[in-house]
């Protein structure tokens, strides 16, 4: 649950930065969608990688 909310959180702050940059919808979903994946499956992805 914590890695839920820690991804959710920096999802969040990560798409304010990418509209605060670029003002485009569109990459501001993907960054924002793209962080939250990656810490909520990171430790996961990073298991495999080692």
């Amino acid at each position: 649950m914590t890695r839920f909310l820690a991804g959710l959180v920096l999802g969040v702050v990560s798409s304010g930065v990418a509209w605060l940059i670029t003002h485009n919808f569109g990459w501001t979903a993907v960054a924002g969608a793209t962080v939250f994946v990656l810490v909520w499956l990171g430790e996961f992805i990073l298991d495999d990688l080692i």
